[in-house]
């Protein structure tokens, strides 16, 4: 955002400076150009800047649209969000099926919601995948016997709910952007809300605890074994 900044008011003296203006009577418009304020006849585009910022600019400032800046932030931001999984466990077999997840994620100031949205989406499919699929397992001789995707199982869209995903804003105060980080979110809440829904519906019957991925043949033999 600052080298953004940066460049239009290079662009802004360098286009005063092309059209015999002065620098604070051009603006960069809502349409992402330059103008007179006050006559939008007169326009700018961003090429015709670059084109003039190539062939002289107002002394003291190197040829060309570019700037570099360094942004240090002094501590970390927190997102934060809540997670909510409802699960449908066959007592008979140990399949499991995801019913519906919502997920609401704070990631402080929102510049993209399709974006952000697409994260949580992608990092929700991922934390059911460490849920219910996704674990590496070996023989006797240490052999790996997930070694492809075959065996090593990941969920797919047939095997996703449809994802609810909401947001609140807290903006941070460590950018001046305000915002925060969410390509993760998904991932951190949506496992944890799974495993403890599997094991809600199936505490009744009397079992305690089951390791990750939730397994077919996992839910199965410890159902078998609460039964015994």
């Amino acid at each position: 955002l600052r080298a953004g900044d940066t460049v239009i008011e290079k662009a802004r003296q360098v286009i005063a400076l092309h059209s015999n203006a002065n620098p604070d009577d051009i603006e960069f418009t809502n349409e992402g150009n330059f103008a007179l304020i006050g006559d939008r006849s007169t326009a700018w585009t961003w090429a015709e800047a670059s084109v003039m910022a190539k062939s002289a600019v107002p002394a003291g400032m190197d040829p060309g649209l570019c700037a570099e800046d360094l942004w240090e932030q002094p501590e970390a931001s927190v997102p934060f969000g809540s997670h909510v999984a409802v699960v449908e466990v066959d007592t008979e077999t140990g399949d499991v099926k995801l019913r519906s997840h919502v997920a609401c994620d704070d990631c402080g100031t929102i510049l993209n919601r399709m974006i952000v949205d697409g994260q949580v989406h992608g990092g929700v499919a991922q934390g059911i995948g460490q849920a219910l699929f996704e674990g590496v397992g070996y023989d006797s001789d240490a052999n790996p016997v997930t070694a492809n995707l075959t065996t090593y199982l990941i969920p797919t869209a047939s095997s996703l709910p449809s994802i609810t995903v909401d947001h609140t804003q807290t903006p941070t105060d460590q950018n001046i952007l305000g915002a925060k980080g969410i390509g993760e979110s998904g991932t951190i809440g949506s496992t944890p809300a799974v495993v403890a829904a599997v094991h809600d519906a199936i505490r009744h019957l009397g079992v305690r605890h089951i390791d990750m991925p939730f397994t077919p043949a996992k839910v199965w033999a410890a159902l078998e074994a609460a039964r015994t």
